[in-house]
């Protein structure tokens, strides 16, 4: 059983954002093979057992089966990842909340833990690239910045970004890493799929 993370010796949340669009995937990222299980449950099998709770934030009206975690739907539909991030936060138990992109099919849980920890004290702990890019959608929340978010939301805003100025924000470098990756389109899909299927000692 891996050991669960915690934030300032406090338990953490975890929810998985699965309510996108999938605009350029044209079809469900949640639920592409990736190759032998849904993304979405590859993901849950890299972080299963190392959270407090785990929830699945969900596009409005819509339902995932079989999964052994709660679902929270979208209020505002069509606001794409900020509103998953808002009911997700307002949603934990916690108040250290971690978000995940369900179409991240890799995790590196060391460096998970480590943005985990960086949140204590802060309203906010997001990694940074070597390039200066911020990672929103693999980042830690804590109930500290739910009313910005809620500001956001309200005023129209969609994106996350504008949070990391107004909030207590504590940045993690991620160096220049190349396990961070997202499958947006079906080229991605199909690199991923493609170095899924070769041995390790051949890639």
């Amino acid at each position: 059983m891996p050991r669960r993370y915690q934030c300032g010796n406090k338990p953490a949340s975890l929810v998985i954002l699965a309510g996108g669009a999938s605009r350029r995937m044209k079809k469900d990222k949640a639920l592409l093979p990736a190759p032998d299980r849904p993304l979405l449950e590859r993901l849950l099998a890299q972080v299963e057992g190392r959270f407090d709770e785990i929830l699945i934030s969900v596009s409005r009206g819509r339902v995932l089966p079989g999964l052994p975690y709660p679902q929270v739907e979208d209020e505002v539909p069509g606001r794409g990842p900020i509103e998953g991030v808002r009911r997700g936060v307002r949603a934990a138990r916690n108040e250290t909340v971690a978000v995940i992109a369900c179409d991240i099919p890799d995790i590196n849980v060391r460096f998970l833990g480590r943005i985990i920890r960086a949140a204590a004290g802060r309203d906010i702990a997001v990694p940074v690239t070597a390039a200066g890019e911020f990672e929103p959608l693999l980042a830690v929340y804590r109930k500290s910045a739910l009313p910005a978010v809620e500001r956001l939301v309200a005023s129209g805003e969609n994106s996350l970004l504008p949070l990391f100025s107004i909030c207590r924000t504590r940045t993690v470098p991620l160096g220049r890493t190349t396990w961070l990756k997202n499958i947006n389109t079906p080229e991605d899909y199909a690199r991923l799929l493609g170095a899924l299927k070769t041995p390790r000692g051949r890639r």
